[in-house]
């Protein structure tokens, strides 16, 4: 029976059985002995019944992480396998009951101090007359298997996580709310405390920072990035993703790690819209140990792979194809709400507008007030100087009427050459003043010839319907004009 002897150090010990004790080799075959197995790849070991090593291979000192033989023959296979004693009770209790044991395998810290796996074979050794004289057996380091196992494991479950980010991504249809989506799923898929999506303002020519987890919020803020500047600005203009496993060593971005990094891997991948960049993802800090229990310390040491940038780049993909979803639902949506010559909303848009600010003025007792605009004598101007200098006078007045009123009010063409605003949380007098302030400014604008408009204002009197706040604008309205036009009649 074997029974390894602990010996707590590597001492070699006063009796180390001898190669003829055993009978483990015979003359004639040392030449061949020598080629296949000092010269082979497989590790392989022959111990004493106690476990002391007096046969290793070179294979099997280089596994274990020494030089020379003299490092390890005579040491206990205890002090250098199995360290772990629950692994040592359970190798030796198989061995001992079968007389073998097969792959079984042990992760073990080698004297370099790097950690490997190890799958043992091995054999007990029997005298002519059946006594256990000692073991023997081969190694294998799997450890290079495992880790390939645990990046296809890792690789398929990202794969289902990446069909539930399309899934999740799909049906948003506004811009912030797919970059929060976005930056918030990508930090949990590839498991990373900072997380950025950049996008590109084709006028200002700038990156700025449309979400982020991890990030201070002064930075988001500020942050301005122009294509060819910092690492994501580069990967903006070379288009290429980037994986950059240490900064400290990298030979196109070497840098000392900055101190706002704990990390010294990241990963940069363009967003684009068929050939052209409109954005970048950007992750840091990966935390090692993936499933980290409550209350454990945080490790940012570990480094991105490929694997890692596989899937960045795929989620990238899927944020191009939201990205171009959102843009062709926006334009659908404007051409659906907006009048096509003068950019500003159609009758349908006002109608949906008006009848929501109806009801938050009835919810909430705060005013409303409407007006309604005629261009005076706009046919004689069509007629006089055609069609295209009607449509710019349309388009010109479109834009004053935005110019001089707030953010929140809503400018509509009504039908022709009518137009509509609404004015909420505004009572008859501000809605006096916003159509001074309309009429002086079509006064100042030069247009081929004078031109003036006539205006109706009517408020919101609590229990009137839409249709009776458009008529008494409409009444107000055709009341300047039948006073001679170029006026501001109120609804009373």
């Amino acid at each position: 029976m074997i029974e390894f002897e602990e010996t707590g150090n590597f001492k070699k010990p006063t009796y180390i059985a001898k190669k003829k004790d055993l009978n483990l080799a015979h003359p004639e075959s040392q030449e061949m002995f020598r080629r296949l197995v000092e010269r082979g790849h497989v590790s392989i070991f022959i111990a004493d019944v106690r476990g002391y090593l007096f046969y290793v291979n070179h294979a099997f000192v280089l596994t274990l992480g020494y030089e020379t033989k003299d490092d390890v023959l005579g040491t206990n296979l205890a002090d250098i396998i199995f360290k772990d004693l629950g692994k040592r009770e359970e190798f030796l209790k198989k061995l001992n009951k079968t007389g073998s044991i097969r792959d079984y395998e042990v992760e073990i810290t080698r004297s370099d101090h790097m950690q490997i796996i190890l799958s043992v074979t091995s054999n007990l050794v029997e005298s002519d007359t059946g006594e256990v004289i000692g073991i023997e057996g081969i190694m294998h380091n799997v450890t290079e298997k495992h880790q390939l196992e645990e990046e296809l494991l890792m690789e398929k479950q990202k794969l289902e996580q990446l069909l539930e980010f399309d899934e999740a991504i799909g049906p948003v249809k506004d811009f912030d709310e797919l970059v929060d989506c976005v930056v918030e799923r990508t930090t949990k898929i590839l498991e990373v405390v900072k997380c950025s999506l950049m996008v590109l303002d084709d006028e200002a020519g700038t990156l700025s920072i449309a979400g982020a987890r991890g990030l201070d919020d002064q930075v988001v803020k500020e942050t301005r990035v122009k294509p060819g500047e910092t690492i994501a600005g580069a990967v903006v203009k070379e288009g290429q993703p980037l994986l950059v496993r240490n900064i400290e060593y990298d030979r196109k971005f070497q840098r000392a790690n900055r101190p706002t990094y704990f990390g010294r891997s990241f990963m940069i991948v363009p967003i684009t819209l068929g050939e052209r960049v409109v954005g970048v993802i950007n992750v840091s800090d990966k935390i090692r140990n993936q499933g980290l229990k409550k209350g454990a310390k945080l490790n940012y040491k570990e480094a991105f792979g490929d694997v890692d940038l596989r899937v960045l780049c795929a989620i990238a993909r899927e944020v191009s194809v939201a990205f171009e979803n959102v843009k062709l639902y926006k334009e659908l949506s404007s051409l659906a709400v907006t009048d096509p010559l003068t950019h500003i909303f159609n009758y349908r848009q006002f109608s949906k507008s008006l009848d929501y600010e109806i009801k938050r003025c009835h919810r909430n007792n705060i005013p409303l007030c409407i007006i309604m605009i005629d261009i005076d004598d706009f046919k004689p101007y069509n007629d006089a100087f055609g069609h295209l200098e009607g449509d710019f006078l349309l388009r010109n007045l479109s834009q004053i009427f935005r110019d001089q009123l707030r953010e929140v009010d809503i400018v509509c063409r009504y039908a022709g050459d009518e137009f509509a605003i609404i004015l909420p949380e505004t009572d008859i007098e501000g809605g006096k003043r916003a159509a001074q302030k309309i009429l002086k400014a079509v006064e100042r604008f030069s247009f081929r010839k004078e031109v003036t408009l006539s205006l109706g204002v009517a408020g919101y009197v609590a229990g009137i319907t839409q249709y009776r706040l458009i008529q008494n604008a409409d009444k107000a309205l055709y009341q300047a004009k039948q006073e001679g036009k170029n006026r501001i009649c109120i609804s009373q």
